[in-house]
């Protein structure tokens, strides 16, 4: 294995749903692999590194095992993970070890990845500040455990800064935003799904040659997220228990498991009756079975390694199911998060069922980031359709969804509380957009917030910008309906939410 290596280090990721090669003949006495690598640690989506010259560095791969570590969520793991092996590599590049990096490297690191001229992909402030968190999380692991030297390191604090308000590290990069607040209104959000994932042209008519084999599932998928205000990891990881089915209601009260939710904390959340209906169809009707029934010809979910087979669901939330060694248990649901619950099946009709409810076209529980990719292809589509119009260009990020959520509950909140007053004078206009603190409240509780001043810091100033007159013209018609029984839900016997009565 020695010798130079152009190629850097090589990052893996965990996955026990499919078969460990045996290595008996490479390494004598190890026994199975999978059971040794979960006695040391490892769970799904643990990275682990191969350095330059393809050894595994036992420290790098430590820190990844450690429980701090493995309790955070699963897409923030792998995005450090992501991180530290570019920071990795820029060091061997260098010629320098890891573990002799210093503030010459960290601040070399940062010029390349926001600004040398030999770095043809440059990143943005925001992303540069994610690459150091993961290097700086790892370096104060390594040298609390090793001794190792932390490159990242906080600057002087000014003399000035307020009592127990942390200092800025250095190699904070300039031009850092608290948030990028973008939003499609209504009208927008509905051009580009019909153009984007509906195969529409810009007359608003289907193209004949559009297939769409998974429309169905990507329409519910993102009205879910413009209906919601989930995050895309939240809305990603729901199981099929999770979704009422047929409902009479206009909005549907469904709850996020507090180990799929960001930062751990589980909540309600409310979908649209048409949300409901979407997602109801393409689960019991649309392209959902049909994956299912190619994966079961195929014998795919019987090749799942460590599979649960679910065999009651209880009305208390918990679930019991039998293991793959055969032992019976017992698990809450809001405790399963998404590497577990892809592995959880039920038996249908046709032999085993997955009840993670997003599925890839093969019948393969569809993670997080693989819906990244379907918003880049349809950002694709649009930007295709409405190539030779003169209109502003249209495209869409998941995040975008949850802040247009926010924005229409904004609308609806605004526009009610304003309705609540007598005649307002201009100056009593302009002053009412600072006494919504009732609206907070209630967008708070909507996205999860752990306060209603984390969302006043996020949306206070692109949204409060909008005057009265154009909250009204961005509202849908049959919002103002919806909010009453939002409201009646979310603030019984709560004074701080608006209601119609008080």
């Amino acid at each position: 294995m020695g010798g130079d290596s152009a190629d850097g280090w090589t990052l893996h990721f965990y996955d026990f749903r499919q078969q460990f090669a045996a290595v008996e003949d490479v390494v004598p006495g190890l026994g199975d692999v999978a059971a040794w690598a979960k006695r040391n640690g490892a769970q799904d989506g643990t990275p682990f590194f191969l350095d330059p010259w393809g050894r595994a560095d036992a420290l790098v791969n430590a820190f990844w095992r450690d429980p701090l570590v493995r309790r955070r969520a699963s897409s923030t793991v792998r995005r450090y993970a992501l991180s530290l092996k570019v920071w990795l590599d820029f060091l061997h590049a260098l010629g320098v070890r890891w573990d002799r990096a210093s503030r010459s490297e960290l601040a070399a690191f940062k010029e390349w990845r926001l600004s040398a001229a030999e770095n043809p992909q440059y990143v943005s402030a925001n992303s540069f500040c994610v690459d150091r968190a993961a290097i700086r999380g790892f370096y104060l692991w390594a040298a609390q455990q090793h001794g190792v030297d932390n490159p990242v390191r906080a600057g002087a604090l000014a003399v000035s800064r307020p009592a127990g308000k942390p200092g800025v590290l250095e190699s904070t990069p300039a031009g850092m935003r608290r948030a990028d607040v973008k939003w499609l209104t209504p009208q927008a959000f509905r051009l580009w799904r019909n153009l984007g994932l509906r195969g529409f042209t810009s007359e608003g008519v289907p193209r004949q040659q559009w297939r769409g084999l998974t429309e169905d599932r990507d329409v519910a998928f993102v009205e879910g997220l413009f209906g919601t205000g989930l995050r895309i990891g939240e809305w990603a990881s729901v199981l099929t228990v999770e979704i009422p089915s047929s409902p009479a209601e206009r909005l549907v009260r469904s709850r996020v498991a507090s180990s799929c939710a960001k930062g751990g904390s589980g909540r309600a959340f409310w979908m649209r009756r048409r949300v409901v209906q979407q997602v109801d169809y393409y689960r019991r009707e649309g392209s959902r079975t049909e994956a299912i029934a190619r994966a079961q010809a195929a014998g795919r979910y019987d090749q799942v390694a460590d599979q649960w087979i679910v065999e009651h669901v209880r009305r208390d939330g918990r679930l019991e199911i039998v293991t793959a060694d055969g032992t019976p248990r017992t698990v809450q649901v809001d405790a399963l998060d998404p590497s577990i619950r892809m592995r959880l099946f039920c038996r249908g009709s046709g032999g085993l069922e997955p009840m993670w409810l997003w599925l890839n076209d093969d019948g393969t529980p569809r993670p997080k980031h693989s819906w990244y990719k379907t918003f880049d292809r349809a950002n694709a589509r649009v930007a295709k359709a409405l190539a030779h119009e003169s209109a502003t260009a249209l495209w869409c990020r998941p995040h975008m969804l949850r802040h247009s959520f926010a924005l229409r509950w904004f609308c609806i909140a605004t526009f009610v509380a304003w309705q609540r007053t007598d005649m307002l004078t201009k100056q009593e206009q302009r002053d009412f957009r600072d006494q919504l603190g009732d609206v907070w409240f209630l967008l708070s509780t909507l996205l999860g917030h752990r306060s209603a001043e984390v969302t006043r810091g996020v949306y206070l100033e692109p949204f409060q910008a909008l005057q009265i007159e154009e909250l009204i013209a961005l509202m849908d018609a049959d919002d103002r309906q919806s909010l009453e029984r939002l409201v009646a839900t979310v603030g019984a016997g709560e004074p701080r939410v608006l209601t119609a009565d008080r």
